[in-house]
Formats: structure tokens, C-alpha cells, sequence
């Protein structure tokens, strides 16, 4: 079996129980409809489309294989339909940060995707790359975000960035923050103020000896 077909469960995964049991006689066949042998340990997937898979293990590895019960042709539908998913592009995550021309130009982008067929999945960054993939299974959007100039501007700017994506692509952006990336532009008062805060030195006791004509001598021992 293909290890894609693994990894569209897996992903979709809610929960997972482990050590489920053990096979009984003609208990479950496999994806050729054979019988498993008697006594193999398994364990459970549960899906977000509130669906149930069997898998070999007793908890998730890398050589789990899935199962089906004897007498739940449902269980052989569902497989069909994850073979013919099986060509489908999966994204992964990929967070980046901006590089120095990003700065230089001011902006930068963030590309995020979720699943098409789960409204209550969760959004995650991935790379431009993968955005421009072709691929029916994620539904993708991109953020632009100023990262340099006043921050106020940059702040405002970006929290409307943030929420107009989020109504359009249901998505909530939560680890997303409207001066993540925000560095102040050169010579304007933030970055002068950044730069005051860098330089500051801590002066000692003053030791300026201008004396004002009163002796020196006092004898304060």
C-alpha cells in the first residue's frame, strides 16, 4: 500500500487509540482482501470527518498497514476513494522569516493552506513554492504584511491584512501578530530610539572635580 494513503489519514487523525486489541480468526482483511492472522496487535484512527480506521501496530509506526473489518463494505468504499486521492500533492509546513531585501522593500508575505474537505481544520504556513502547487485537497491564501515604516502604520495596516483574510479563507491566523515582523525604517523615530537603547551606557557617580573653592581636607573618616 502506498504510503500516501497512510499519511491522508494520519494527518486527518483527532485521535488515536492505541494497543485497540488484537485480530481474531477472519476477524479483518487487508486492501487485497485476504485475512489477517490471528493475534496481530492494532490500533485505531479517528478522522475529522468523524470517520474510523484500523491499522496493524499497536500504536502508529512505520510499517502499519491498514485493515478492514469483515462485513463492513463502507470500510473498502472509503479505501477506494483514498486510492484515488493517491497522485494528490501534500503540503507541509513552512515557516519562514523575512530576509534582508524583504526589508529593504518593505513587505512580506506569508502563504497558508488548510484542508478543502474540513471546515474545522486549522490553517498552516507553508511555502511559496508549495502555493503555487495545483492541488484540490488544500484551499491556500496569502497574507502581505508591511514590516518596515511607522509602527502605528505597520500595526493598522497589518491587523486589516490579517482580518480580511481571515473572514475570506475561515481561517483564524492566531500565531499571526500585526508587528511580527516589524523592524523600524532607518532615520525615522523608532529606529533612533531603538538605536538610543542600544548605545545607552550606564555613567558612574559623578566624578567631575570642578572644585568650588571649599578645602579639601574635611577629615569625613
Amino acid at each position: 500500500m502506498r504510503k500516501e494513503l497512510i499519511d491522508i489519514i494520519t494527518k486527518s487523525s483527532v485521535e488515536v487509540v492505541k494497543n485497540a486489541g488484537v485480530t481474531e480468526e477472519r476477524e479483518f482483511v487487508d486492501s487485497k482482501d485476504n485475512f489477517v492472522p490471528v493475534g496481530i496487535p492494532y490500533h485505531i484512527h479517528y478522522t475529522s470527518d468523524k470517520r474510523e480506521y484500523y491499522m496493524t501496530s499497536r500504536q502508529h509506526e512505520s510499517n502499519s498497514i491498514l485493515i478492514f473489518k469483515k462485513g463492513k463494505p463502507s470500510d473498502f468504499i472509503r479505501y477506494r476513494n483514498l486510492v484515488g486521492r493517491k497522485s494528490q500533492t501534500y503540503l507541509q509546513e513552512t515557516r519562514l522569516s523575512p530576509s534582508e531585501l524583504d526589508y529593504d522593500r518593505g513587505f512580506f508575505t506569508i502563504y497558508f493552506a488548510k484542508q478543502a474537505n474540513d471546515k474545522n481544520s486549522k490553517e498552516f504556513e507553508i511555502s511559496q513554492k508549495d502555493f503555487n502547487k495545483k492541488t484540490s485537497f488544500y484551499i491556500k491564501t496569502q497574507i502581505r504584511l508591511k514590516i518596515t515604516g511607522e509602527r502605528d502604520l505597520v500595526r493598522d495596516y497589518n491587523a486589516v491584512q490579517i482580518l480580511t483574510a481571515s473572514k475570506k479563507f475561515r481561517g483564524t491566523f492566531n500565531t499571526l501578530q500585526p508587528l511580527q515582523f516589524y523592524r523600524p525604517s532607518k532615520n525615522t523615530k523608532e529606529s533612533v530610539q531603538d538605536r538610543l537603547k542600544n548605545y545607552q551606557q550606564v555613567i558612574p557617580g559623578s566624578t567631575s572635580g570642578g572644585s568650588s573653592g571649599g578645602s579639601s581636607g574635611g577629615g569625613g573618616y
